[in-house]
């Protein structure tokens, strides 16, 4: 059994009743709250677990009436929720994965690879010091702390695009449009990539190193080890039965 101090579901719960708590809060409330929302501990325990609340810094005494969130307290409890929306989203978007079969997925990499491999080469040639410029800043958020970006597949979307607009070819920047369209399938890959424990960074970096080095065969390079760690992951989602048969 859980040790009622250290749980997070209760640690999280409990900030969640200071959060809303009218009056300062006292082990009797917490713990007739915390039984209300499903997880019953006694006196002592949700006494405890203001006691480990009070030692992080998330509450604040109010002489003998009880605590109060700190402003600490209620960024850390943000901070979870928004977490918690993060894995609700997740896992909604991997349910509407069970929809599709690996082939409807594995055409859209099949495509992009073909036309990124491309992009990659043609940017090392024919890009401008203001392009690399956009696409080094792009690969930077990605290859680095993940967590501090609220959308990370919109910077993904538009490292590959400035990549394409790189390259001089608005056919296969408006083909590349076409392809990473539905957003929804991108941050399906994402979820993938996280559920099989894959870094979802790490190669953009050498993508734009190649493309500044003026190579055009080690961006093409670069470019297709980064769609082939997707496809990877793709298919071995695949071969564990996350997906329904089907043609």
């Amino acid at each position: 059994m859980n040790d009622p101090v250290t749980h997070n579901d209760n640690i999280f719960m409990a900030l969640q009743v200071l959060g809303r708590a009218p009056e300062p809060v006292g082990a009797g409330y917490l713990a007739r709250s915390l039984g209300e929302m499903g997880s019953p501990v006694s006196m002592a325990s949700a006494g405890r677990i203001l006691w480990k609340l009070d030692e992080k810094g998330y509450v604040e005494k109010v002489s003998n009436k009880g605590r109060i969130l700190s402003a600490k307290g209620q960024k850390h409890l943000e901070k979870l929720e928004a977490e918690g929306k993060n894995n609700t989203l997740a896992q909604e978007l991997l349910e509407e994965l069970y929809m599709r079969t690996p082939g409807d997925l594995l055409d859209i990499l099949v495509a992009r690879r073909a036309i990124e491999r491309e992009t990659a080469r043609l940017a090392a040639i024919n890009s401008t010091k203001e392009d690399l410029i956009r696409i080094k800043a792009f690969a930077e958020i990605l290859d680095g702390e993940r967590d501090q970006i609220p959308s990370i597949s919109v910077i993904d979307r538009m490292f590959h695009e400035a990549i394409a607009q790189a390259g001089k070819n608005s056919v296969l920047l408006a083909t590349l449009k076409l392809v990473r369209q539905d957003v929804h399938i991108q941050h399906a890959f994402a979820c993938i990539r996280r559920q099989e424990g894959s870094s979802l960074g790490g190669d953009h970096m050498p993508i734009y190193e190649a493309i500044a080095g003026r190579d055009p065969e080690a961006a093409e390079k670069a470019m297709l080890k980064h769609i082939d760690n997707i496809v990877r992951d793709v298919e071995h989602y695949a071969r564990e039965e996350n997906f329904p048969s089907g043609e």
